[in-house]
């Protein structure tokens, strides 16, 4: 759903245009623009925006001004509405930064940004009929930047849906917040890179809606089938748990073969610091084809001696160049992609949404 610091060149080469460590965050871009029921907002955004600005080396998106009271969580903020923007480039995506400061100008701490999407309409995940994730930011989300070789073709007529949410976990209140994503852009008039690729999402629930799930005691797990519409290579992988989450597995089902297996880093608590960012660049990807199932497992250890609710996430982010036909086409009369719009839009909730805001304190 989420990413943390990257580490060298080649790390950074899994991690463009994805959401890798911050992948589980923005699936709950479907939260209301508002609060929940019987709990009144004490931070209003009715002035926030969403705006983009266009420069020689790329965009700006800026999303503000907003109000963050001291210890405001998530659903005691009215958030920014979910905008659709022109991104009005003709290029190569390479990389994105996130900027977050107060009405003077001065830095925000980004333990405020609960998370940022952008998500493409006009093109679909490989593996799910969804719109593509193109870009998420979470709290701890570093600079991206990809190496030269590789980018993600943007063109003038492309429109991304950008949904941001934020609270406010910290001693200090915040005033007149702006969240600015800097995407990075290289011209299409004089460079091409020599991969031409795309970020790759996968969770182990259902295709779209909320991706929490309750996490019982003990060992349980948590597992998604799939094929990809066309085949491609996987570059980079990185992925998403919560709290006593042990394990991300990707496997091949039709040879039984384990492509990608990692244990996150965990502290004595059992809360994730780290999920390592995999690459493959060494070996030139792992080939995934279309014609072969893959399964992506989450484990949870839980050790409390009680059912956590809504307590678990597990998903994968990445980078894949495809090596087969063009890239799949949307389907906009596919029932999956019209729920996925309504959903990232807040105009209807996931089944497992209204358990979740119900126990919500």
């Amino acid at each position: 759903m989420t990413f943390r610091t990257m580490r060298g060149l080649a790390a950074r080469a899994g991690a463009l245009l994805f959401v890798a460590r911050v992948v589980g965050a923005q699936t709950m871009s479907g939260m209301p623009s508002g609060h929940v029921a019987g709990t009144a907002p004490v931070a209003s955004a009715a002035a926030a925006t969403v705006t983009i600005h266009h420069g020689p080396d790329g965009n700006l998106i800026d999303i503000g001004p907003i109000d963050l009271p001291a210890h405001a969580m998530h659903d005691m903020v009215r958030q920014p509405p979910v905008t659709a923007l022109a991104l009005g480039m003709d290029g190569w995506g390479h990389g994105y930064d996130v900027e977050i400061t107060d009405a003077a100008g001065k830095p925000v701490p980004h333990e405020i940004l609960h998370h940022m999407a952008l998500t493409d309409p006009q093109r679909r995940e490989l593996f799910t009929p969804l719109m593509l994730r193109l870009a998420a930011a979470g709290t701890e989300t570093a600079p991206v930047i990809l190496p030269r070789f590789l980018g993600v073709r943007v063109r003038p007529t492309d429109s991304v849906l950008v949904s941001v949410m934020v609270h406010n976990p910290t001693d200090r209140a915040y005033h007149g917040v702006h969240v600015k994503l800097h995407m990075h852009v290289t011209s299409a008039s004089w460079w091409t890179p020599t991969l031409s690729v795309y970020p790759v999402y996968l969770d182990v629930m259902p295709p779209t809606g909320g991706h929490s799930f309750d996490v019982p005691a003990g060992r349980s797990e948590y597992h998604w089938d799939g094929s990809p519409a066309v085949a491609g290579r996987i570059l980079g992988l990185s992925g998403h748990l919560h709290r006593y989450g042990v394990l991300l597995q990707l496997e091949d089902r039709t040879t039984h073969k384990i492509l990608w297996s990692v244990k996150p880093d965990t502290d004595a608590t059992g809360n994730i610091k780290d999920i390592p960012i995999s690459t493959f660049l060494w070996k030139f990807g792992i080939p995934v084809r279309p014609d072969h199932v893959y399964r992506l497992t989450a484990v949870y250890d839980n050790p409390t001696g009680k059912t956590i609710f809504d307590g678990g996430m597990g998903a994968v982010g990445g980078v894949i160049h495809p090596t087969g036909d063009d890239w799949p086409t949307v389907d906009r009369a596919n029932p999956i992609y019209q729920f996925d719009w309504k959903y990232t839009w807040r105009d209807t909730i996931a089944p497992n949404d209204a358990p979740m805001r119900a126990k919500h304190p």
